[in-house]
């Protein structure tokens, strides 16, 4: 029997590098991240905030080595799916890619967006679907047409699309368990007044 060593990273870690250490008993942990530098190599800006990080993190998970994802991409660190190199991958190369990854989120988000400005509930909620499905598919039906929460998204009715997310919990027609949850932390963090 062959077996495969998964050399696994931490979410706290990489995400304390990309945040300088914000901790969820810190009044910043609801707030935009802001701009991002690590290992000295400034980044650019995140508008998702440290909560977002844990929720989207805590949902991926860390990796080091490559790995075939449910979606049979390979990936490595927190669901990334670009440059994946055969080796493993340091902490620091993880946090620069999520930080990249999660830029990607945003644009497809901001990009898409009505005129009405997000809560920070909503940018880290949407951020976290779109990380998750992708710019293409949180946009439109395999058929091409406009999906229900790209839909609400684009013409500002939030709070309609904040619901659509608990429909979002299927993997390959299969309902999955790990969705599930994930989508119900994103619609309460959507729906939420205090973020």
């Amino acid at each position: 029997m062959n077996r495969v060593k998964k050399i696994l990273c931490s979410v706290t870690a990489v995400a304390a590098l990309i945040t300088g250490g914000v901790t969820v008993s810190d009044a910043e942990y609801q707030n935009s991240v802001g701009q991002v530098e690590i290992a000295g190599q400034s980044l650019g800006e995140l508008r998702v905030s440290p909560r977002a990080l844990d929720l989207i993190g805590n949902a991926e998970g860390c990796r080091r080595d490559p790995y075939r994802c449910p979606s049979g991409l390979i990936t490595n660190g927190v669901g990334n799916t670009h440059g994946v190199i055969k080796t493993s991958v340091t902490d620091e190369q993880i946090a620069k890619d999520w930080v990249k990854n999660i830029q990607s989120a945003e644009r497809c988000l901001y990009d898409w967006r009505g005129d009405a400005e997000l809560s920070q509930g909503q940018t880290d909620a949407f951020t976290s679907f779109i990380f998750n499905t992708g710019c293409t598919r949180f946009r439109h039906n395999r058929d091409g047409s406009e999906t229900r929460i790209g839909h609400f998204v684009r013409t500002g009715q939030y709070d309609l699309a904040c619901r659509q997310l608990n429909r979002w919990v299927y993997g390959g027609g299969v309902k999955l368990p790990g969705l599930v949850t994930r989508r119900q932390k994103e619609t309460d963090m959507c729906l939420s007044t205090d973020g």
